[in-house]
C-alpha cells in the first residue's frame, strides 16, 4: 500500500520528531555547565581560605597546634557543619601553651648622648658622653603575669638593674600587684625613665628631695581602679618596700618605706584632659653629711634612724585636638613637694638636740607642639633642701625638642640657675650659673609605650 505522505510530508514528520529531542537536550547541557562553574568557584574559594589560614598560622607562630584549622579548609576536608564541636576543658586544667611568637621577649635598647657646658664658669662635667644606655626585656609569662626588666649602663659606672618587676594580669576586683624593683609612684616625673623626660635633666626639686636618680623601691606595689558612680578614672597605688639610697630615705638599717598615691583623671572636653594626684610617703633617714662632719671629732653619735616624710601634689592638663592630634598639642604639668623630717641639731654648747625641719620644692612645665615633629617648652624650678631650711635655689629653662619619628629625638635646653649663699655652700656650686644641654636619643627594638 502506498504511503499517504510525499517527500514534503516526510520532512515535516521528521522535524516534528527531532524538535522535542533537541529541546530536551539544551536545558540539560546548560545545567551541567552551571554546575561545573560553581564547582570551580568553590575550589577557588577553598584554595583562598587555605592560603589565608596558612598566613595566620605563620604570623601567629603557633606551629602544629594551629595547623589543624588550616587543614580543615583544604580541598577534600569535611565541611564545617560536619566537624564535631570542641570538648570543653575540665575546670582547673592548665591554660593553653604559649605560642612560639611569645617565647622570645620583646627586646629594645635606648641610647642617650648628652653634651653639657656651663656658659658662666668652668665645669669639670662639661663635654659629651654616652650618658646612659638602657636595654629592656619585656614579655608575658602566661595569661596571669608579665615581666619587665630594664638594665641600665651609665657612663663610667657599674651596670645595674634600673627596674625589674613582675606584674599580675588577672586579679579580680580591678586589682594589680607588682613585685620587684620599680620607680615609686610619687607624682608624675619620678616614674619616668630619663629618655622619656620632657627636658634633658630632671627638675631641681626632685634632685634635692630624692637624689640624682628617681625614688626607687625594692618591694610590692598594689594598684586598684576604684569603682565609682560617676564613671571617672580613679586610681589608688599602695607601695611598701626598701628605698634605694637617697636623700629623704636613707636609713642605715634598710627600713621599710610606705607610699600611697591617689589620682583622678577627667575629660574636660572632647580634646582635653585634666589629671590630679596626691602622694604621701613615709620612712626613715639618717644624719646629714654636714652634721657628721661637724661631730667627727666629738664624742657625739647622731641618731641614724629618724622619721622622714614627703608629700606631694601633681596637676597635669593636656590638650590634643582630635582632627590634628599629630600636629598640635599643649601640655601643662606642675608638682609641689613638701618634706618634713626629724633631725639632730648641734647646739653651740656641743650637744645634740632633736628638731623638725620642713622644706618645700616644685616645678611647673609647659610645652607646645608647633608642628608634627617640633615642640618647645619652658620650665620653672623653685626648691629648698630637706636637710637645710635656709637653702634656696631657683632656675628657669627653655627646651626645644625635635622628633623625626617615634624612635628618635633630639633635645636642646638652656638653663639659668640662681642659689642663695647657703645653697651654694651646701651643694658646693656657684651662686649663678648658665648651662646649655644637648641630647640625642635613638631607640631600637620593640620599646613599649609610656603611660599617657
Amino acid at each position: 500500500m502506498k504511503s499517504r505522505f510525499g517527500p514534503a510530508g516526510a520532512a515535516v514528520l521528521a522535524a516534528l520528531i527531532l524538535i522535542p529531542s533537541v529541546e530536551a537536550q539544551e536545558p540539560s547541557t546548560a545545567a551541567a555547565e552551571d554546575i561545573e562553574a560553581l564547582r570551580r568557584e568553590i575550589q577557588e574559594l577553598r584554595a583562598q581560605v587555605q592560603a589565608l589560614q596558612e598566613q595566620v598560622v605563620s604570623l601567629a607562630g603557633s606551629g602544629g597546634a594551629a595547623a589543624a584549622p588550616a587543614a580543615a579548609g583544604a580541598p577534600g576536608a569535611p565541611r564545617p557543619a560536619e566537624t564535631p564541636p570542641p570538648v570543653p576543658s575540665p575546670v582547673g586544667t592548665a591554660p593553653p601553651a604559649r605560642s612560639q611568637g611569645l617565647l622570645n621577649p620583646a627586646i629594645s635598647a635606648v641610647f642617650q648622648t648628652i653634651g653639657n657646658a656651663s656658659l658662666s664658669h668652668e665645669n669639670d662635667a662639661s663635654g659629651f658622653d654616652l650618658s646612659e644606655a638602657e636595654v629592656a626585656f619585656q614579655s608575658v609569662v602566661d595569661p596571669y603575669a608579665r615581666v619587665d626588666l630594664f638594665l641600665s649602663f651609665p657612663a663610667g659606672e657599674t651596670p645595674e638593674v634600673e627596674e625589674g618587676f613582675v606584674t599580675t594580669l588577672a586579679l579580680p576586683a580591678s586589682l594589680q600587684l607588682k613585685a620587684g624593683r620599680f620607680k615609686s609612684a610619687f607624682g608624675k616625673w619620678n616614674t619616668l625613665h630619663t629618655h622619656a623626660f620632657f627636658s634633658v635633666e630632671r627638675p631641681n626639686a626632685l634632685v634635692n628631695f630624692f637624689g640624682e636618680e628617681s625614688l626607687t623601691s625594692d618591694g610590692l606595689s598594689l594598684s586598684w581602679l576604684i569603682p565609682n558612680p560617676w564613671g571617672l578614672y580613679l586610681d589608688s597605688i599602695t607601695e611598701v618596700g626598701t628605698e634605694l639610697e637617697g636623700v629623704s630615705f636613707n636609713g642605715s638599717r634598710r627600713n621599710l618605706t610606705y607610699l600611697e598615691h591617689l589620682s583622678g583623671f577627667f575629660n574636660t572636653s572632647q580634646n582635653s584632659t585634666f589629671e590630679v594626684g596626691l602622694t604621701a610617703s613615709r620612712g626613715r633617714t639618717g644624719p646629714s653629711a654636714s652634721l657628721l662632719a661637724a661631730t667627727s671629732g666629738l664624742v657625739l653619735i647622731p641618731h641614724d634612724e629618724l622619721d622622714s616624710a614627703v608629700q606631694g601634689i601633681d596637676l597635669t592638663y593636656k590638650w590634643k585636638p582630635l582632627q590634628l592630634n599629630v600636629y598640635r598639642s599643649f601640655l601643662w604639668q606642675t608638682e609641689v613637694l613638701r618634706s618634713r623630717r626629724h633631725i639632730d641639731t648641734l647646739t653651740p654648747s656641743l650637744t645634740l638636740t632633736p628638731d623638725t625641719l620642713s622644706s618645700l620644692g616644685g616645678y611647673s612645665y609647659v610645652e607646645w607642639q608647633l608642628v608634627k615633629r617640633w615642640r618647645i617648652g619652658a620650665r620653672y624650678d623653685l626648691s629648698g633642701l630637706p636637710y637645710d631650711e635656709r637653702a634656696r635655689e631657683s632656675a628657669g629653662s627653655g627646651v626645644v625638642r625635635f622628633q623625626p619619628s617615634e624612635f628618635q629625638e633630639l633635645r636642646l635646653q638652656f638653663k639659668r640657675t640662681r642659689r642663695n649663699e647657703e645653697a651654694a655652700l651646701v651643694l658646693d656650686a656657684d651662686r649663678d650659673d648658665n648651662q646649655i644641654f644637648f641630647e640625642w636619643i635613638p631607640v631600637i627594638g620593640a620599646h613599649g609605650a609610656h603611660k599617657y
